[in-house]
């Protein structure tokens, strides 16, 4: 996945909820604070988004657009995918922990 530069999630927030408590202020501390990373499968109309600080990932879009591999770089962390996803993240990083999320 390529790293996307702090300027350029404010366009793709839209695709995470906002103002909600837990998991979905994740998204806002990334975006306010800087920490962590942003990843997109590619820059121009991107299928997938991944937010990650520490080792915690919530990830938007459909991960079978990821390869194993690109998906792999998640293996040991907490990632919050839209329900249905998990097979995909089951074959790429079977030590993530899936959690089915409203997406």
């Amino acid at each position: 996945m390529i790293n996307l530069p702090p300027h350029r999630l404010t366009a793709l927030v839209r695709w995470f909820p906002t103002g909600a408590p837990g998991s979905a202020a994740l998204t806002e501390h990334v975006l306010t604070t800087e920490a962590g990373r942003r990843r997109v499968d590619r820059v121009i109309q991107p299928r997938v988004i991944a937010a990650e600080c520490g080792d915690h990932v919530l990830l938007r879009g459909d991960p079978r657009a990821l390869t194993p591999r690109e998906l792999a770089v998640f293996a040991d962390h907490y990632v919050e995918a839209p329900a249905g996803r998990h097979s995909a993240l089951a074959v790429g990083a079977p030590a993530a922990t899936g959690r089915a999320a409203a997406g």
